[in-house]
Order: structure tokens, then C-alpha cells, then sequence
């Protein structure tokens, strides 16, 4: 199969999930796999599940554009090497202020069966949240805010 066909990328517009589809869809690919993430309404801190879960407003996200843009399309090239039969992928991280229900980010991949496009697009999205520099600050209902990963 031919190399993967990639968009990735920072944004500070909203996301399209039908763009990401359209992207992705190849008459070779029998599967689809797109993962949507939204802003919620609460948080609690994941290493510490002791603490109380606050009521979120909303979130602001902010990214060392360059390095995160280079880190997206590495990411990209590791995906199309690891899952050499996949059709096409998308990777797309927003930034600036989300409220909540905003999308701000969608991975999505095509492939020929599902088994890849199911593996392939949660490494990806893992390995995303992992390794670009990409930072939240959670706006709490109280009037608070935090950025998590910093104490």
C-alpha cells in the first residue's frame, strides 16, 4: 500500500469532525476510527483521586506551536510506520479558550480492517496527550483555575 496520508496540525479555530472524515475516507479503507475530544463540565485531578471533583467552566489550552506542530508530524510518520496498511490519518489539537462542549482535538484514521484502525488510532491519541507540548488550564466553577501536571 502506498504511504499514509497525513494532515496534522495546531489550530486555533474550532474543529471540524466532517473534515477529519473526509480527510481520512479512501476507497481502500474499510474502516473509520475517529476519536473526539470534548471540554467536560468537571475534572479531578488523575493522580490524586482523593481530591474533590470541581465543576469545570471551561479551558484554555496553549501549545509550543512549533516544537508540538514537528512533534505531530514525527508522531504521524511513527503511526504510518508502525500501521504501515493504513489509508490516511488525521491529528488536529486546538488552542485558546474552550467552553464547554468544544472539541479540542480530533485524531482519525482509515485503514483496510478494523483491527489497525481501532490500534493505530489509540496509539495516536495516547501517545498525543503523552509527548506534544500542549498545556490545559481548567477554569472551575468557584472562580479558580488550574494548569494539570504542575502542583
Amino acid at each position: 500500500m502506498a504511504s499514509t496520508r497525513w494532515r496534522t496540525g495546531i489550530s486555533a479555530e474550532p474543529l471540524s469532525l466532517d473534515d477529519a472524515q473526509a480527510f481520512v475516507a479512501d476507497p481502500a479503507a474499510g474502516a473509520t476510527v475517529t476519536f473526539t475530544g470534548v471540554v467536560r463540565d468537571h475534572a479531578r485531578d488523575e493522580a490524586d483521586e482523593a481530591q474533590p471533583v470541581r465543576a469545570v467552566t471551561g479551558l484554555d489550552y496553549e501549545a509550543y506551536t512549533e516544537v508540538a506542530e514537528r512533534r505531530l508530524a514525527e508522531l504521524a510518520e511513527e503511526v504510518g510506520a508502525r500501521w504501515p496498511d493504513l489509508c490516511a490519518g488525521w491529528a488536529v489539537h486546538r488552542v485558546g479558550n474552550l467552553a464547554v462542549g468544544d472539541v479540542a482535538v480530533v485524531v482519525a484514521v482509515s485503514s483496510p480492517h478494523r483491527h489497525t484502525a481501532f490500534d493505530a488510532g489509540r496509539y495516536l491519541i495516547d501517545t498525543l496527550k503523552a509527548t506534544v507540548p500542549i498545556w490545559k488550564k481548567e477554569h472551575w466553577a468557584d472562580g479558580g483555575h488550574h494548569w494539570p501536571g504542575t502542583d
